[in-house]
């Protein structure tokens, strides 16, 4: 039955974004001349994403800390990465951003597309190019965008916090953006790698952590080190009310 259920939801995934795709393209060619950030192209991407993790009513999302986002303010927002899922439950969260991506998901058919349309920025980790894109988000940051990275640079294999990769992190230094820090929990038990078969009940929890200032810090691997203990110690603080008793 969950197999059935998994396959079903997947259909319903590719139904969304088809007819994602089928508005998106001429919104894209509608607005482009005079939406240079692709605000509106990105809105349509984040909502058809968002019904990844909203169309199935065994998975209940938790946002915390919603009072730590600043609107306007110059952020880099990032994460830990657990699965696939991670992307659609970030894009339930009340404000629009950049992502900054590995190339491989421009190259998924539909999803790459979209993001390409929306304006998202796509980085190749082996090449020397790679701080080039990075600092492509320096426009969107200047004009009060939030811009996403998921620092590990990849998602876990096995569901613990890997070491961040310095870029999200430079980039905050170099233009004295805040850096927003967010702990997923939950979304590993739901899709693991490696796998498209989902778990159809769980708890999936943003915890939206207080904004760090890049100026207050001498260097980039302090500011990393920093923020990669609040990520894992409010992880932790997640897993251990999960799965204390009686819960």
């Amino acid at each position: 039955m969950n197999l059935f259920l998994s396959a079903l939801l997947w259909f319903m995934y590719g139904l969304s974004f088809l007819i994602s795709i089928l508005i998106t393209i001429p919104a894209f060619v509608l607005t482009v001349p005079f939406d240079p950030y692709r605000r509106i192209p990105n809105y349509l991407f984040m909502f058809f994403g968002q019904l990844m993790v909203t169309q199935n009513p065994g998975w209940k999302r938790t946002i915390l800390g919603l009072e730590n986002y600043r609107p306007g303010e110059n952020t880099v927002v990032v994460a830990n990465h657990l699965s696939f899922l991670d992307m659609p439950l970030m894009a339930t969260l009340p404000w629009k951003m950049k992502w900054v991506s590995k190339k491989e998901i421009f190259e998924i058919p539909v999803v790459g597309w979209l993001m390409r349309m929306a304006g998202h920025v796509s980085i190749d980790r082996g090449s020397v190019k790679a701080f080039e894109s990075l600092r492509t988000s320096q426009r969107y940051l200047e004009k009060g965008i939030p811009v996403m990275i998921f620092p590990e640079g990849t998602r876990s294999r096995d569901g613990s916090m890997k070491p961040f990769k310095r870029g999200a992190f430079v980039l905050a230094m170099e233009g004295n953006h805040h850096i927003l820090p967010i702990a997923i929990h939950g979304t590993f038990n739901l899709m693991k790698p490696d796998t498209w078969r989902l778990n159809l009940r769980g708890n999936l929890i943003l915890s939206i952590l207080p904004p760090v200032n890049s100026v207050d810090f001498e260097d980039f691997q302090q500011l990393k080190d920093h923020v990669h203990g609040m990520i894992r110690r409010e992880v932790e603080k997640l897993q251990a009310s999960e799965n204390a008793p009686g819960v």
